[in-house]
Parts: structure tokens; sequence; C-alpha cells
């Protein structure tokens, strides 16, 4: 009962800075006009725009595959992809629910370890980090002056914020318990002595053993140039979604590829703030960012919400139908039955 208290409390403090974030944005906004251009847009490129979101999800389906392969497991695609959209159905419950619901639905269905699976996840999750990261710098290179006070201001500043307090958080705990880490150093060692051949020990150490084997695929691909290809597809269709999404409104139409790729970017940092689906921040970021390109605030939030909800609407489509479909299609027949 306590667990699930704490579940609805997160979800709720969660939506709520969301919600905020969002009021914040539209505050000094004419609704009216924004529902106008909303109305009038062009929703047709929002619906090309899905069809790159599915193929997108396909590669890092086949992507995820081959980090998989390695442990010894061939994994259909039909339940990695499956796995994969009902983990972005998990996100907008929670943020950082996805990795762990899909790493559960993937070792459910193809009976993997769950521990190894969550490891080839997180190597996943740092790839597209790094991804991110270095298309951040390519889109500084190619608009110095739009874009570097501006990822400073919403990226560099608050990730060093964010550092300096954990920082100055980790001294204040160190000196507090400095003297008690010796006293936890023996009585672990006592315990490491009675226990190391326990049940509970070895199991402990078995998942710890898998989790790791799971980041090691990385470094055992049978192809990395396929794998670095199906990256490359991954963030080209995210760049084509984000694209082809200009074209819904006249404001934003004429707008290039460089543009395009910022709102990548910037909307790609929006996605992976702690609310969910990026619920206000993906507004806010994307945005300011098609300001710095001349569009205004009113048009780059019609904008930023067009884009948005097509792609929590894809979520919620390809995510549902995987919950449902998922165990229809991984029936055993009757000649597959003990």
């Amino acid at each position: 009962m306590n667990k699930n208290i704490v579940s609805v409390l997160r979800i709720v403090l969660f939506l709520a800075i969301g919600l905020v974030l969002f009021w914040l944005v539209i505050k000094n906004q004419n609704i009216n006009e924004i529902r106008e251009k909303l109305k009038h847009a062009n929703w047709w490129w929002a619906l090309l725009s899905l069809v790159f979101a599915f193929f997108s999800n396909i590669f890092r389906a086949l992507r995820w595959n081959m980090l998989i392969e390695p442990l010894g497991y061939k994994p259909k695609l039909k339940n990695t992809f499956g796995a994969v959209m009902i983990g972005y159905l998990a996100n907008l419950a929670l943020p950082r629910l996805g990795e762990v619901s899909r790493s559960a639905v993937l070792s459910g269905y193809e009976k993997m370890p769950v521990n190894k699976v969550f490891g080839t996840v997180v190597v996943e999750r740092i790839i597209d980090v790094a991804t991110i990261f270095f298309l951040l710098f390519v889109t500084v290179l190619l608009e110095f002056e739009k874009m570097s006070a501006f990822s400073n201001q919403y990226v560099i500043a608050p990730l060093e914020n964010k550092l300096t307090v954990l920082f100055t958080q980790a001294l204040l705990f160190y000196l507090i318990t400095g003297v008690v880490i010796v006293v936890i150093l023996l009585v672990s060692w006592l315990l490491w002595t009675r226990l190391k051949s326990s049940k509970y020990y070895l199991k402990l150490g078995g998942m710890v053993r898998g989790f790791i084997d799971g980041i090691k695929t990385v470094g055992k691909l049978k192809n990395r140039n396929l794998f670095l290809l199906y990256t490359f597809l991954i963030w080209f269709l995210y760049f084509l979604m984000s694209y082809v999404c200009f074209f819904s409104f006249s404001a934003t139409s004429h707008l290039g590829w460089i543009a395009a790729l910022a709102t990548m970017v910037f909307g790609g940092f929006g996605w992976a703030a702690p609310v969910q689906g990026g619920f206000g921040a993906f507004h806010a970021l994307v945005t300011q960012t098609l300001v710095l390109f001349g569009i205004a605030e009113d048009d780059g939030l019609a904008f930023a919400i067009l884009s948005h909800s097509t792609q929590v609407f894809g979520m919620l489509t390809f995510g549902l139908l995987s919950l449902v479909i998922l165990p229809f299609i991984n029936k055993k027949s009757p000649h597959e039955l003990p």
C-alpha cells in the first residue's frame, strides 16, 4: 500500500512540474490565436512525421537486437519493437520507467535474464546521450551566434548547477559519514565472512554479473558498421520528424535543415526532462529555439504543441497496440505445447 502511494505521489509530482512548465510557456500567449493556428495547420505533415517515427523505432529495435545477440540470444524483431513501444508508453506515466519496462517485457517474451537485457538498455541510453551532445556541438558550430548562449542557458548551465549541487552535497555527506565508514566496512567484512556462501549472496552476485555482461555487449558487436548505420538512421529519422512538421504552418515552412536540427536537439533535451513525456519542457525549449530563427513566439508554441501532440499520439497508439498484440502473437501453437 505504501509503495502504491509513493508511486502515485511521484506521478502527480512529475505531472505537476510539467503542468507548471507548460503554464509558464502559455501564460503570456493568446490561446485563441494558437488554437486557430492549430486548427488551420496541415496535419498531414504531422502524420508523415509519425511514419518516420515508426521506422526510427524499427531501426532502434534492430540496433537493440545487435546488443543482445552477443549474450547468446536472438530475440524476434516483433517482440523487440513492441518492448520499445511499451517502454515509451511507460515513460508517459513516469520518467525513466520505460527502460525498466521494456527490459522486463522483452525478457518475459524471449525468456532472457532481465538483468542482462537491462544492461544492454543502459548501453543504448549512453550511446543516445553521447549522440545528442555531439549533435548539440554540431548545431552550435553551425549557428554559433544563435546557439551558443541558448545552449549555455538551457543545457550547459543547468547541468553545471546540478553537478555543483551534487558535488557540494557529496562533500557534506562524506564529512558527516567519514567516521561511520570505518564501522560500516568492519561490519561488512564480518557479514561477508558469514554470508558469502549463502544463496542470497550468490543470487545477488549472479544478477550483478548478468548486468555487467549486458553492458559488455557493446564491445562484442559482430558488425559495428551496421550498428553505426542504425544509429545514424534513428537520428536522421528524428531530424526528418522535425523538418516535415515545419510545413504544417506557413510561418515555419521556410525554415531550413539547420533549424530542424536545432529543433530536434533541444526538443530531445525537452523529452529527457524529468517530467512525463517531456510535457512543458519540450514546449518551452522548442518554442525558444524557433524564436532564435525569427519565428514569433505564438507560432513557435503552436509548432511545439503540434509536434509534441503527434509524438505522444504515436507513443500511445503504438504502445497500447503492442500491449494488446504481443500476448497474442507470442501464444504457442498447438504443436509447440509440451
